[in-house]
């Protein structure tokens, strides 16, 4: 019994160990300014629970994903407001997180259009200009229109999905369906946004084989127990 104890706290210091040199070495201001209780709680309760480790044995050669990467996502957009990349006439989404369904869309703006529609939104809910819209529309801003060739959106713009899903309903979109590497007419798209149920209800646009293109959070509702 004794051995057990001894190998179990010999190898809780090894590991918290090695998560105290990543803390150290990996992290940075980002990651303690948004994750710090994250950061601490990880480091705790994987130093105590390391047997769970075994399971997952990569972990102790890179611990990132035990601290998740919120300080790198915020990183990052920090990075992109600072130094956007190129932008021109032309802009390119694909949406990469569709909530709990695969998309399919490829979708092609007007950056022209894309910055009307911000600032419309903008003036209607100023608080978003310290979000994603606002880096959006200062990357737009700084566009160089003889850049003929489509730009795409930054992943780590994720809310844009809200801006592509407005433009697309406008008709001022060209639309791609992936799946089927089908060009669309803007009549060709379907509808099928959920129609008020109880939890998460969704924007949903599809190509005529079904293909979901695009799939937008719209709103959540609760229903009160009788």
């Amino acid at each position: 019994m004794m051995i057990v104890l001894y190998v179990y706290l010999a190898g809780a210091v090894l590991v918290a160990l090695r998560l105290l040199r990543h803390i150290l070495f990996k992290l940075n201001r980002y990651d303690w300014h948004y994750g710090k209780g994250n950061i601490l709680g990880s480091f705790i309760f994987i130093s105590i629970l390391w047997p769970l480790l075994l399971m997952k044995p990569q972990l102790l050669i890179d611990p990132t994903e035990v601290f998740g990467n919120i300080g790198a996502r915020i990183r990052e957009r920090h990075q992109l407001w600072e130094n956007p990349p190129p932008c021109g006439s032309v802009i390119r989404y694909r949406q990469e997180y569709g909530p709990y369904e695969e998309t399919h869309g490829e979708f092609l703006f007007r950056a022209a259009d894309v910055e009307r529609a911000l600032c419309t939104r903008l003036e209607e809910y100023p608080r978003l200009a310290e979000g994603d819209e606002g880096a959006v529309l200062n990357w737009i801003n700084r566009r160089t229109e003889r850049l003929v060739e489509p730009t795409d959106v930054p992943s780590a713009w994720r809310r844009f999905k809200f801006i592509a899903n407005d433009l697309v309903r406008a008709g001022n979109a060209k639309v791609h369906c992936l799946k089927c590497g089908m060009a669309l007419e803007m009549n060709q798209v379907v509808i099928k946004d959920d129609p008020g149920r109880p939890g998460w209800n969704y924007d949903r646009l599809a190509c005529p084989q079904g293909h979901n293109l695009l799939v937008v959070e719209r709103a959540h509702i609760l229903m009160k127990g009788s």
